[in-house]
């Protein structure tokens, strides 16, 4: 629409609700995304930690992949929500800091011999990691 055009107000509504559902949808697609990483994470740190040749390689290929492709899709998203950016922030730092926690976790603490006890907390505190992201999906979707 040009700015010069004189819009009634029945169009006027229709061109605010055309906006509105477009910002919807690129809301839905960024919760979307952070739930998909968030899951992603929670199965990712415990593919690598614990398995062997193929499938540790498998897993951080695809992590790559994965990164790959959210940060084109995150860039490409044509409207940005404010709310969405806003929790983004937050999101980010947290789950920079979970990361890093778990990386820790695998490098230093978790032993060679992974026992049972060994492997349910590497799981715990992989689902930590993703739980930042879970979070920001279920916050947009219950703003959205």
């Amino acid at each position: 629409m040009n700015a010069e055009e004189r819009l009634s107000p029945v169009q006027a509504l229709r061109e605010i609700d055309r906006v509105d559902r477009h910002v919807r949808r690129s809301a839905q697609g960024a919760g979307r995304l952070f739930l998909i990483m968030g899951l992603c994470t929670m199965v990712y740190w415990p593919a690598v930690s614990l398995g062997r040749g193929v499938v540790a390689g498998l897993a951080g290929a695809g992590w790559i992949v994965l990164t790959i492709a959210s940060c084109v899709y995150w860039s490409r998203m044509r409207v940005r929500d404010r709310y969405v950016m806003w929790i983004n922030g937050r999101v980010t730092v947290a789950y920079v800091l979970t990361t890093l926690l778990v990386f820790v976790f695998v490098e230093v603490i978790l032993p060679d011999d992974r026992g049972p006890g060994w492997i349910a907390a590497l799981v715990a505190v992989s689902v930590f990691a993703g739980s930042p992201l879970v979070y920001a999906a279920w916050r947009i979707s219950e703003k959205r």
